[in-house]
């Protein structure tokens, strides 16, 4: 690890050479090829400078050959000198910057969180200066470097680039989370917290500037200058006697109680005055808490006005921090009656509304009822009119800050409308999957009424969901397929991009296509394997902690889906067989041996040779993925659940068996040709 406070002592004394006397050429928009780079830090940089200098440093040489040196002057055996820093310290830095009209993006000073890059020639020399508005500008720099490097085995080529930008919105906040009920699943290893940390960069480095986080991991993004969001339940008590219960199940106590609200004050402060310092405090109304008692109704008011006297307790030990409520779980009155107090008087304790799972009055997900007057003249419709009204009602001072659900396809906030009931009983709403179409037309409909999103996670499954809200939430302008093919490009290599670009449209497709007979199964499967034999060799194999997990979840997914399609395709081809089989049954004088016919067909092996080589296949790379990164697709867990509808073949088959009579074993028999799938398959039978 470099030694971050050696360096500072030891090498300001080297200011003098940071630029020395050397002369600009001025912008260069030639590719430059690199196997060894330069990374020049102004002498006054500080720890934070050093740690992010450290990760371009520890990025780079993990996707290939390169070697990165970090100094505070520039050498002439470098390949590619870049010059990286944060802005305002007046140093040499700031004297390069202004010499060449390098400058964050801003109309009269530089904005937060901005950053601008240009590459040109120093004393004939192949450079880079990278400068950010702050330390978050200066990691989102070396994020924009690394999308932008193309990663050969010994080392890298970077295009011309002068690039000077700065996020659309203030909130980004993401959940580097591994997920609790996924590694339960798939028995997945739990990750360490250098791989945390890791996934954490991942999406800082995407743009990211607030996260989920408690304990060692509140540290680690703290020395990059992010965000830290907490939250609180407000009528949450620890094992309250069963006379203070509220109406919803579990620890929760109905404040309309005075000695339940007395012992839930007294809670708040003894928890707050133990938590580390956090950025951003969200209260939940419901999902689960609440209580719905006739002296909390509407639970809105009651939640409200619960929620100022528990943040007062909150910003005595957090003075500054962001307060936010969501409205998630409420009745019509109870969404009104927050509106009214918030209209009231002026509110400065409150930032505004988490807007989330629950919160929309035109949609049924999580709500009581549904405001019927916004279904005349509808707008965009559930997608964003209440949305419209929310901002309607809000005083100019509380604002929208988005709480997405971006982790669920089924269940959920936006959940698909015509979901595959296969897909659906057999990978359940967590499973590993991409939206990228749906994603981006929600995005782009509910974003413009709010100050960003601080999204919802349930583990790594979602991953690339995370990155395409992070980088649209700075820049919502890109298109859908521009944002996809730079995430492709970065994390599978320039060659297989546009497979997995393709790949992850289809997978897409696939949450509704029929499952039986979607050809995209297949077209998935070979698309992702056309990109796995794209990527280079130092991509796929290089060092455990260089190694490719992404694909690796791509292909098992790919595996698995085409193990599970050929077992249901079978199981239809069997009650096709079995049907025409029990047809015979009526007016046959052996009904015994019609019974014989349909039990051979139900005694077929389980598996082809194909199923086999599948579930291998995917049963492979999952151990491969959750060695490298403790992750694994958990459709594979799935292949030995029985089809219900070879279940209840079986069943009626055991039935007929047991018939009394041959008249009521053809009966029986009859019942079989007239069986249908139930249109709700409900989970697939376990084993």
């Amino acid at each position: 690890m470099f030694n971050h406070r050696f360096c500072l002592a030891l090498l300001v004394a080297l200011a003098p050479n940071f630029l020395g006397h050397q002369r600009a050429e001025g912008a260069d928009d030639q590719p430059v090829a690199a196997k060894h780079l330069l990374v020049v830090l102004d002498p006054q940089a500080d720890d934070t400078d050093l740690r992010i200098a450290d990760v371009l440093k520890a990025r780079v040489e993990r996707r290939c050959g390169a070697a990165v040196t970090i100094a505070r002057s520039s050498a002439d055996s470098a390949d590619l000198t870049i010059y990286l820093g944060t802005s305002g310290g007046k140093g040499a830095l700031d004297t390069l910057c202004e010499s060449q009209r390098v400058k964050p993006p801003g109309r009269k000073t530089p904005v937060p969180e901005g950053f601008a890059i240009r590459t040109m020639r120093l004393e004939g020399r192949p450079s880079v200066v990278m400068v950010g508005k702050d330390h978050r500008g200066t990691l989102y720099a070396v994020g924009e470097l690394l999308r932008r490097m193309r990663y050969e085995p010994d080392g890298i080529t970077l295009p011309g680039l002068d690039i000077s930008t700065a996020p659309a919105y203030r909130f980004r906040g993401f959940s580097a989370n591994q997920g609790g009920t996924m590694m339960k699943a798939t028995g997945a290893r739990p990750w360490t917290q250098a791989e945390w940390e890791d996934y954490a960069l991942d999406l800082a480095l995407s743009g990211a500037n607030c996260f989920y986080a408690g304990g060692a991991a509140v540290d680690f993004v703290k020395s990059f200058d992010m965000m830290v969001e907490t939250g609180c339940r407000p009528n949450e008590l620890p094992n309250p006697p069963a006379a203070w219960h509220a109406t919803e199940f579990g620890d929760w106590v109905c404040p309309s109680n005075p000695e339940a609200h007395a012992a839930l004050l007294k809670h708040w402060e003894e928890d707050f005055a133990k938590r580390q310092n956090g950025d951003v405090l969200r209260f939940f109304a419901g999902d689960p808490g609440g209580c719905r008692c006739k002296k909390c109704s509407p639970w809105g008011k009651t939640f409200i006005h619960l929620c100022e006297e528990i943040a007062a307790i909150w910003l005595k030990s957090h003075p500054g921090a962001i307060v936010l409520v969501a409205n998630q779980d409420l009745d019509n009155a109870g969404d009104q009656a927050i509106f009214d107090y918030l209209n009231e008087a002026p509110r400065p304790w409150l930032y505004g509304l988490a807007y989330g799972p629950g919160s929309n009055a035109m949609s049924e997900y999580f709500r009581s009822e549904l405001r019927d007057d916004l279904f005349t003249y509808p707008g965009d419709g559930p997608i964003n009119r209440y949305l419209a009204e929310t901002l309607h009602q809000l005083p100019a001072q509380q604002h929208i800050v988005h709480y997405s659900d971006i982790t669920h396809w089924i269940s959920a906030q936006y959940q698909v409308e015509h979901p595959d009931p296969y897909v659906k009983a057999f990978d359940g709403r967590r499973t590993f999957h991409a939206r990228p179409k749906a994603f981006y037309k929600i995005f782009q409909a509910i974003m413009p009424f709010s100050e960003g999103d601080i999204i919802y996670s349930e583990g790594y499954h979602d991953e690339f969901h995370q990155y395409l809200w992070n980088r649209l939430l700075w820049d919502p302008n890109r298109s859908l397929d521009e944002v996809t093919l730079e995430y492709c490009r970065y994390y599978f290599g320039e060659d297989a991009a546009e497979p997995m670009k393709d790949a992850l449209y289809q997978l897409e497709e696939n949450l509704e296509a029929p499952f039986a007979s979607n050809p995209g199964i297949n077209r998935y499967y070979d698309l992702v394997a056309e990109a796995g034999c794209r990527m280079p060799p130092h991509r796929m194999e290089g060092a455990l902690r260089g190694r490719d997990h992404r694909w690796r979840l791509h292909m098992q997914k790919a595996a698995s889906d085409k193990y599970l399609q050929c077992k249901v395709r079978r199981g239809l081809d069997q009650q096709s067989r079995i049907r025409e089989v029990a047809k015979a049954a009526a007016n046959s004088k052996k009904p015994n041996q019609v019974l014989s016919d349909i039990r051979a067909v139900l005694a077929e092996p389980k598996e082809t040779e194909e199923m086999k080589r599948l579930r291998d296949e995917a049963g492979r790379l999952g151990t491969e993925s959750n060695t490298i990164f403790g992750v694994r697709d958990v459709g594979y867990f799935a292949l030995d659940r029985p089809l219900r509808i070879m279940a209840d073949l079986t069943r009626m088959a055991d039935e007929a068996a047991a018939a009394k009579s041959k008249d009521e074993r053809r009966r029986l028999l009859a019942d079989i040709v007239e069986y249908k799938l139930p249109e709700k398959l409900g989970p697939v039978l376990k084993k």
